[in-house]
């Protein structure tokens, strides 16, 4: 099989990613190259790793992505680094509702929730983060994806809620702590832990854990953060909160998203069976759950208060089951 061995980021626990890591004869001559280097040069070594954790991949857009922005109207947002280019569909005078995609991805990917959401009322925000889709740059990251989101809710100005699909997923959860204006947010798939998920790359391309550390240590000098920032307790707001996981998703574990809701006072989960990281992002049930959840129209139990609810069944799903 084909693999991108630049298909890495400052959260290391995209579907794109894991992927890409399968068992391969490109995976072993990787591996082969970090050992050389780590032994021959430890800091070309980590300059390596750093460039595969903060290079994305791009992918073409599909024909039923691009008639989905025919749709929309264009809106462009200033940034620091150049221009994000976002979309919205429906009226400005409607309440929003931001859509944020994780490593790898671009807006469109979530487009399956923009008619039900436009239903309900709502108009949509849809944005490719720096080094994604059709936004400009080679180079993203966490922080770049947090600053992304941060211009278009600035640009926006009032924003119902969020809904974060992986990595997009975990920078909500750090939008909706620091603004509580929001009202409410989803998220798919969160990753919980940056250290933990570069723990998972690093097994898969055989890195010691000195090279792991130590392009840790780099990012985060870099960067000027520390990592442990990321992690699911330091992240808490009193929004509602629903996460949606799948029991068998293989990038990032139903653990996380249990964090997620363990941390946060108002939250719920619920979990499906039997459509992994990315196709929760087009199953009918999980969709619909989210929009109701957005709209108020299932509000949260009380159970959902000792943050140990997981949503009843709702029925069977495009590719899975949605299960207690």
């Amino acid at each position: 099989m084909e693999l991108n061995l630049k298909a890495a980021f400052f959260w290391p626990t995209n579907s794109t990613i894991v992927r890409s890591l399968k068992f391969s004869t490109k995976v072993y001559l990787q591996r082969a190259v970090f050992r050389v280097l780590w032994q021959a040069s430890p800091h070309r070594a980590i300059e390596r790793a750093m460039r595969l954790m903060l290079t994305p991949p791009r992918h073409a857009f599909s024909d039923a992505e691009l008639l989905t922005l025919e749709e929309a109207s264009l809106l462009p947002i200033p940034l620091i680094s150049g221009r994000l280019i976002a979309w919205r569909w429906g009226s400005a005078a409607d309440p929003a509702v931001v859509l944020l995609h994780g490593w790898g991805g671009r807006g469109t990917q979530l487009r399956g929730f923009i008619a039900p959401l436009l239903a309900q009322g709502f108009s949509v925000v849809a944005f490719d983060a720096p080094g994604h889709g059709m936004t400009g740059g080679r180079e993203s990251s966490l922080p770049h994806i947090q600053q992304a989101l941060d211009a278009v809710l600035d640009h926006l100005g009032s924003v119902h809620a969020i809904v974060g699909h992986s990595v997009g997923g975990a920078v909500a959860a750090g939008a909706l702590a620091r603004r509580s204006v929001i009202g409410c947010a989803v998220l798919i798939a969160p990753p919980a832990s940056l250290a933990a998920s570069s723990r998972r790359i690093a097994e898969k391309l055989a890195w010691p854990e000195p090279l792991r550390a130590a392009m840790q240590r780099r990012i985060e000098y870099r960067f000027g953060v520390n990592w442990s920032e990321f992690e699911a307790e330091r992240v808490s707001g009193e929004q509602p909160l629903l996460v949606i996981h799948d029991r068998e998703d293989r990038e990032v574990p139903l653990s996380e998203g249990r964090r997620h809701v363990i941390n946060w006072p108002r939250a719920r989960l619920l979990a499906t069976r039997g459509l992994g990281h990315r196709r929760l992002l087009e199953d009918p049930a999980v969709i619909k759950a989210a929009a109701d959840f957005i709209a108020g129209a299932r509000p949260i139990h009380e159970a959902a208060q000792r943050r140990t609810v997981v949503t009843p069944s709702l029925g069977e799903g495009a590719g899975g089951r949605v299960v207690p």
